[in-house]
């Protein structure tokens, strides 16, 4: 990568998009050693679409709760605060997609789609591998792709010749982002996930969910992402922009320690917590 070109893409750093505040104010609320359960509802009420569907995922087959839950408070409950924010984020994040022009060879929904395929994959196989943070593996899964949002409004077209790169010559993206932009959307995801000051261990889900770089340590999580992006975009649930299924990286199935056996489960499990949650989110 030559020094001019990570220089530029630090310089449009600064003129990146947030994350909404109603995140941001959950994300300080929730570092406060006094926070209740009430001043976590008080913030959610704040925007009454996000309330809303929050409850309705709360009461979605993807918690599986019992009893249908009339509450903010009585889910906060129920699943924990770190459940919570990410159900924030999710729904949050997909109005600030809304609200960016992209690349017009880049379909914002699908996108948006995919991003979300992937934090439930990524969560359903960490919850199968039996890790200690499935809630944080969601956010990872989640924002995985953001350097490509910042890609597709920013460089519009340079991330056009990236695409049609990738489609006419069947090459991953992150070859193309290298070759035509200098960097890929792994290293800009990065840097936009440290400037929202998101924790270490979702930084390096972003930055190394591919795998590319031999020298990083494959952790856990990083594998559940990175074998979660590969599954959706088998499925084909969205579409970050690849034209072909990547290979997934056999130390990452050796980490997460899932027996293949449980594959089918998994998949049936992924597909139909992704159509339930996109149908609520996008309501």
């Amino acid at each position: 990568m030559k020094p001019n070109q990570i220089d530029r893409i630090i310089r449009r750093v600064d003129r990146l998009p947030t994350l909404p505040i109603i995140y941001t104010k959950l994300t300080r609320l929730l570092q406060a050693p006094n926070t209740t359960v009430q001043t976590v509802g008080n913030i959610i009420a704040e925007d009454q679409a996000i309330a809303v569907k929050v409850l309705r995922l709360v009461n979605s087959a993807f918690y599986g709760l019992p009893h249908k839950i009339g509450s903010l408070k009585h889910a906060i409950v129920l699943l924990g605060l770190n459940q919570v924010k990410n159900l924030v984020l999710a729904t949050s994040t997909l109005q600030m997609f809304q609200e960016f022009k992209s690349a017009e060879a880049f379909d914002m929904k699908k996108f948006w789609e995919h991003s979300v395929g992937c934090a439930i994959a990524a969560k359903v196989l960490a919850e199968t591998a039996h890790l200690g943070s499935p809630d944080d593996i969601f956010s990872g899964g989640l924002l995985h792709d953001v350097g490509k949002l910042i890609h597709a409004i920013y460089l519009d077209e340079a991330f056009t010749a990236v695409i049609a790169d990738v489609q006419e010559n069947e090459v991953p993206m992150i070859e193309s982002e290298k070759k035509i932009l200098g960097y890929d959307h792994s290293y800009t995801g990065r840097e936009l996930a440290a400037r929202w000051s998101l924790s270490q261990g979702t930084i390096e889900m972003i930055a190394h969910h591919h795998l590319s770089d031999s020298s990083a340590r494959i952790t856990k999580e990083i594998a559940a992402v990175h074998i979660g992006d590969i599954i959706c975009i088998a499925l084909g649930l969205g579409s970050g922009g690849e034209k072909k299924v990547p290979v997934a990286n056999t130390k990452a199935w050796d980490i997460l320690d899932i027996d293949l056996s449980r594959l089918d489960y998994i998949v049936t499990r992924i597909e139909k917590l992704f159509r339930e949650s996109v149908s609520i989110l996008e309501s």
